[in-house]
């Protein structure tokens, strides 16, 4: 009997042993694996790191392209009709200069008052690209940015009627006469790649009137590429589509 319980209390022992060194066995193999995953997760997190990286350049080179906001704007006002050319160039990262040149002719008529005037405007700017790219890489834009615009016109008034009941009605015409015009944009706006190298975009913006010079007393009913002359703020948008010229899109960093 009291070998029969030698005989049990030492198989429990023993068998005791066994699973405590299973356990530190697997405890063992368990570290083991952890050490080579994270060592190799640790190369191949090295291993990219010493890729070279691409970063994708937006825009780079020169897009030239057409504002059709003039025709648009035609339609809801038939006093002024006009169309724009303009041209894009991006010179540093996330940095476009701009040209736009276009002309605007104004014809405004009532009882009393017939005007008509030619105008011509340049646009000269800079753009600055908003929308980080480097996680996401795409070619769209949406940017903040200035814009000085000089305007020159000519500009007359084929019929004048002054109507007075006491000293009578008085009625005249004044001749051609020049206008020329500074003001500023300050805008915000979106451009697209709907094809490849094809883009469609839009601004919106905020200009101010900073000077105009006229060489009679005839004031512009509006001038071109800013608006109506009596107001020192105008709001207005360009509605552009654009070709850009093909280049490598592309560099290491």
């Amino acid at each position: 009997m009291r070998a029969s319980k030698m005989c049990k209390y030492l198989f429990i022992n023993i068998l005791l042993f066994f699973s405590i060194c299973a356990s530190a066995q697997m405890d063992r193999v368990r570290s083991m694996t952890d050490n080579m995953q994270n060592n190799a997760q640790t190369v191949d997190e090295e291993e990219e790191q010493k890729k070279p990286k691409i970063l994708i350049i937006k825009d780079q080179g020169l897009s030239l392209g057409v504002d059709v906001s003039p025709l648009i704007m035609h339609l809801f006002n038939k006093d002024r009709n006009g169309i724009a050319f303009v041209g894009r160039y991006g010179f540093k990262y996330r940095w476009y200069a701009n040209a736009e040149l276009g002309y605007e002719n104004t014809k405004y008529s009532n009882d009393n008052f017939s005007y008509k005037s030619n105008g011509t405007y340049l646009r000269l700017g800079v753009d600055y690209d908003i929308f980080n790219n480097e996680d996401f890489p795409t070619n769209d834009n949406i940017f903040v940015g200035l814009r000085y615009c000089y305007s020159w016109q000519s500009h007359e008034c084929d019929y004048f009627k002054i109507v007075d009941s006491y000293w009578g009605d008085y009625s005249g015409s004044i001749s051609n006469s020049s206008v020329n015009s500074h003001s500023l944009d300050a805008l915000f706006g979106i451009r697209c790649e709907m094809l490849p190298y094809f883009y469609m975009g839009w601004t919106l913006r905020t200009r101010f009137l900073l000077a105009s010079a006229h060489g009679s007393d005839l004031d512009p009913y509006a001038i071109a590429g800013y608006g109506k002359y009596d107001s020192k703020v105008n709001l207005g948008f360009t509605y552009t589509i654009e070709y850009q010229i093909p280049t490598n899109r592309k560099r290491k960093k």
